[in-house]
């Protein structure tokens, strides 16, 4: 089989992924916590956005799909972490994700509304400044909890850990974004089956995560 079939059928796997976790998430979703009914809204949206990106893929040009799921996972962390991880919300890291959300907006409207850049040499940093934002919140948590030693449980270790890492891997990822989307070699189906398989790890362990909290709340 083909490099690029096997890239194919794996990143299928992400709205699958998806699709189980959304599902188990409403099926549990009297029995968990705020915070985890807040991680179901989550992989809803990102549900959303992989459907928009595969109906314009199919029909033409889907990279402006990247910046609005860049804003809208930025604009959820920040919500997210201020609400959940931090002992009250931060002041500089909310306006960090504001300037965050400002750059890609405009990014978005250069490339796509005023058409100052050229979409061929399309490299995004609105990614990279959604993981960017999020790896430094999860940086402040840990430096938060370890000041503090108030931390009651491992349950926001373990997710901060894994948003830390996974953040930090697609940033790897979409720095050469358009050596991904304009290289002839087969080195980026590679590169895209790495993303495609950590996404899919990421979804399931927030499935996971979902169920335990329903186990403990029964």
């Amino acid at each position: 089989m083909q490099i690029y079939k096997i890239a194919q059928i794996i990143t299928s796997l992400s709205p699958a992924a998806l699709v189980i976790g959304i599902v188990f998430g409403l099926l549990l979703y009297k029995k968990i916590g705020v915070m985890h009914k807040s991680i179901v809204v989550y992989l809803c949206l990102m549900l959303c956005t992989d459907i928009a990106g595969r109906i314009l893929g199919a029909s033409g040009n889907n990279l402006i799909i990247l910046p609005i799921y860049s804003l809208i996972e930025l604009a959820f962390f920040v919500y997210f972490y201020n609400k959940y991880f931090f002992a009250k919300p931060n002041t500089f890291l909310i306006g960090l994700g504001v300037a965050g959300a400002v750059y890609i907006v405009t990014e978005m409207l250069l490339y796509f509304v005023f058409n100052a850049l050229n979409v061929k040499q399309f490299q995004p940093y609105c990614k990279v400044i959604d993981n960017f934002i999020i790896i430094i919140m999860a940086l402040f948590f840990f430096q938060q909890k370890i000041s503090n030693f108030k931390e009651l449980g491992w349950g926001n270790f373990r997710l901060n850990t894994i948003l830390l890492i996974f953040f930090t891997l697609t940033t790897i990822i979409f720095l050469p974004f358009n050596f991904l989307i304009n290289g002839t070699s087969e080195v980026k189906f590679y590169f895209w089956m790495f993303n495609s398989v950590t996404i899919v790890f990421f979804y399931i362990f927030l499935t996971v995560e979902i169920w335990k909290n329903s186990r403990v709340l029964i």
